[in-house]
């Protein structure tokens, strides 16, 4: 019986920190950030505002010039792409950090194997680590019409 009586207190006290404890909290967001949008530098701003339009469901929002810089801004939902032309550099160098040009886009949708299905038919290239033959696509990867990396995941729980 004195195995019982301890095996019952152990047991409480470890459903009252597990319920004390709760579902794991999400991390600090203390300033409250959310992504707003991104910009990429692209070669041609037309075939690049198109490709958003026509393969991601995006609609220009204002097209204009600040000086020598050229710009798109585009918006699906409360989320922007801003596209920008400078005619003073070829695109594919970072002048002031002398790095290549890279940038990796990561939208989140509720059913990625079927965006994926949708933006194939569209005539996207995509690409995967999933294994399309054997299961649904978690997440995979575009480039836009500028080579710019596109990456789709799933939208989480």
């Amino acid at each position: 019986m004195r195995i019982s009586h301890t095996l019952l207190i152990l047991a409480s006290s470890l459903i009252f920190m597990v319920s004390r404890a709760g579902p794991s909290a999400p991390p600090a967001n203390p300033l409250h950030l959310r992504a707003h949008h991104i910009t990429a530098s692209v070669a041609d701003l037309d075939r690049a505002a198109a490709w958003y339009q026509s393969m991601l469901g995006f609609t220009v929002v204002e097209r204009g010039q600040h000086g020598a810089l050229a710009f798109v801004e585009l918006a699906a939902g409360d989320f922007g792409v801003a596209l920008v032309k400078n005619p003073s550099t070829s695109g594919t160098t970072n002048e002031r950090t002398n790095i290549p040009h890279w940038v990796h886009i990561v939208f989140a949708v509720p059913d990625p194997n079927a965006t994926y299905r949708l933006l194939q038919s569209k005539g996207a290239t995509v690409s995967t680590r999933d294994d399309v033959a054997r299961g649904p696509v978690r997440s995979f990867l575009i480039k836009d019409s500028e080579g710019n990396e596109i990456e789709i995941v799933g939208e989480s729980p």
